[in-house]
């Protein structure tokens, strides 16, 4: 009697494909795309053709890009600030630096910051103008956000006091913001670096150099205000003081004079003791105002070295790098075109294979 032994048979796993299955999924690959050809060829070409008449009739102007680095430098505290200030009782406690870091970067595109750029008087070739009044002429904003809006494309600020602004003023120069800031950029050169990169692109090559060299100044401006204000107030203190000396010092001297020219026609120990007086009160007065003089000088000195330093490390180029519009239209159109006819195979292939029946 023989044993037969039975081998059992290798099953393939449920996530493997074995040959076959992948040589019959290459054939309806294969097949579909012959079945379809005409609309892999088509749709693409479709799309190409729609993005390609988008980039020729769509007119987008090149941009004019204008870029400075400049280096903030910090101011120094002065010893005799805070004997002054502990004088006039405003203490010498120091204030912690606010704008430091993405504060600065804030502040750079901040409303006030921008307002105070846009009223800046500007020359623009020989012609004294303001340069809020140019970037609307030239910032392209009539073509694209005013399109609609013809009443404001004739419109132009009188004054620079932003102040004295009407409502319809104040509406056109807070669109005339949002529009700046969106196209200032401000970024640090290099994180090892402690440069920094001012820039902007702008449809008009004036108007892109004039805003980032104005914008610098003002930054500067508005920095120096605000790191600077304690002293500002101590030397109006200072200040205001040795004014009132200066006029009290001016009515001693008037009397002293008259008392003196009195003294001298009448002959009587009484005038002399009164010109006395006075000339000693006048000379007390003008050591007062010698002092006060002098504070408001100290701080004024105080002041320039508190002030932080901007150092403009690169200024714009001459002439400024032009920015083409890239006419990404076609190539967009022909990859969605190739996305569609993809589906378009897919979805036909998947709905019109015949069910196969096996019968026992």
């Amino acid at each position: 009697m023989s044993t037969t032994t039975l081998q059992p048979q290798q099953q393939v796993p449920e996530d493997e494909l074995t040959p076959k299955e992948v040589i019959e999924k290459v054939l309806v690959v294969k097949t579909a795309i012959l079945r379809n050809w005409k609309m892999l060829v088509l749709l693409p070409i479709l799309g190409f053709g729609i993005g390609y008449g988008l980039d020729t009739f769509i007119d987008k102007p090149n941009l004019y890009e204008a870029e400075v680095v400049f280096n903030l430098g910090a101011g120094t505290q002065s010893s005799g600030f805070g004997d002054m200030a502990g004088l006039l009782g405003l203490g010498n406690a120091p204030d912690a630096n606010i704008f430091t870091g993405e504060n600065f970067f804030y502040f750079v595109k901040s409303r006030p910051v921008l307002e105070r750029n846009l009223m800046k008087e500007v020359d623009v070739n020989g012609k004294k103008m303001i340069l809020a009044n140019f970037f609307i002429d030239s910032s392209g904003i009539k073509k694209k956000e005013w399109e609609e809006i013809p009443e404001n494309h004739t419109f132009q600020f009188a004054s620079r006091d932003i102040k004295n602004l009407d409502m319809k003023s104040r509406r056109i120069l807070n669109e005339l913001v949002k529009k700046a800031a969106a196209a200032t950029e401000i970024a640090s050169l290099d994180r090892k670096s402690s440069f920094i990169s001012l820039s902007t692109s702008m449809e008009n090559g004036t108007l892109a150099g004039l805003w980032v060299t104005k914008l610098l100044e003002t930054v500067e401006e508005m920095y120096t205000e605000n790191q600077t204000q304690k002293s500002r107030k101590t030397l109006n203190l200072l200040q205001h003081r040795a004014d009132s000396l200066a006029a009290v010092l001016g009515i001693a001297e008037h009397k002293l004079a008259r008392q003196l020219d009195y003294s001298a026609q009448i002959m009587l120990p009484e005038a002399k003791v009164s010109a006395s007086s006075m000339e000693r009160k006048s000379a007390f007065l003008q050591t007062l105002y010698y002092e006060a003089m002098g504070s408001a000088e100290k701080m004024r000195v105080t002041m320039v070295r508190e002030a932080p330093l901007f150092t403009e490390i690169e200024g714009i180029k001459v002439p400024l790098d032009i920015k083409a519009e890239d006419k990404r239209n076609a190539k967009i159109g022909a990859l969605v075109g190739v996305m569609l006819a993809l589906i378009f195979t897919y979805f036909r292939t998947v709905f019109a294979t015949p069910t196969v029946v096996v019968k026992q």
